[in-house]
């Protein structure tokens, strides 16, 4: 394992521990199945009643400010549901053809907001996982 080099020979150790253990979250926290979007539920969850949306979305932007494209992609919870959480990948096309700017969720909704930078090259494919659980009483 690299060694970190301070100006302080105190704070060496304390930092070259902290990389190595963010380093090993980072590793566990991926899996091994997919570096970018969650395992699939545990038991536990299937037992409560997990629900999993799964899109694949060809992006496109929908408005134009100037040279910037942009785009809000929305995923509605059917009836009797709410969401728990959510997550979006891109995949394929040319490195920051596409940005996802930011991510939101209520409890009827998980929205994305996408960016084209000058609609510069292929914008590739957007992953959304939507996690959903019953609604309580």
């Amino acid at each position: 394992m690299p060694t970190l080099r301070t100006t302080s020979s105190r704070l060496g150790p304390f930092l070259a521990a902290g990389v190595a253990v963010a380093a090993a979250a980072a590793v566990t926290a991926t899996g091994a199945t997919s570096p970018s979007m969650p395992a699939g539920p545990p038991s536990d969850a299937t037992a409560a009643g997990m629900t999993v949306i799964n899109r694949t979305i060809s992006p496109a932007p929908t408005t134009n400010r100037g040279f910037d494209g942009f785009q809000t992609v929305t995923i509605a919870a059917p009836k009797g549901k709410v969401v728990l959480q959510g997550f979006a990948t891109l995949a394929g096309g040319n490195t920051g053809s596409v940005i996802i700017t930011s991510t939101s969720s209520t409890a009827k909704r998980y929205q994305v907001k996408l960016r084209f930078p000058g609609e510069q090259g292929r914008p590739g494919k957007l992953h959304v996982r939507v996690q959903l659980l019953p609604v309580a009483g």
